[in-house]
């Protein structure tokens, strides 16, 4: 019962994973409305870190290490079903993970890297930027 109780809440924590990342790629491009956003390194770098390490993790075609920690604890909990239990269990699986295409999650993710990427490069925050020294006084 406990290995089905933590494969649960690793369940919840994915989808917490995911909205982050979604929700940092929207808050990305927001930013260039409202570039208060940009000044939030702590965030972005995060995000940054994370949607990298997502990113590279399916263009090499491997499985999240959440999704791997997750199958072994509902596979030592019951071996012959890998989703037994709650119906909120169930649907929020199917948002974690959909019936599709491997290369419909693929391309988005990887072209979501990319992008966050590139306006990390384009628009550091303030505290990766370089100061620059003001001129010495007379």
């Amino acid at each position: 019962m406990l290995y089905h109780i933590l494969a649960d809440i690793l369940l919840v924590i994915h989808l917490a994973w995911i909205l982050f990342m979604l929700w940092g790629f929207a808050l990305t491009i927001r930013a260039f409305w409202k570039p208060a956003f940009f000044e939030r390194w702590l965030f972005r770098s995060l995000h940054l870190g994370g949607i990298l390490f997502v990113g590279l993790w399916e263009l090499f075609g491997k499985y999240c290490p959440l999704t791997v920690w997750e199958y072994n604890l509902r596979h030592v909990n019951d071996p012959s079903a890998e989703y037994p239990g709650s119906f909120i269990v169930a649907m929020v699986a199917k948002l974690v993970y959909p019936d599709m295409d491997p290369v419909m999650v693929t391309i988005p993710t990887v072209l979501i890297a990319v992008f966050t990427l590139v306006v990390f490069v384009l628009r550091p925050p303030s505290r990766f930027r370089l100061r620059r020294q003001p001129p010495p006084g007379p």
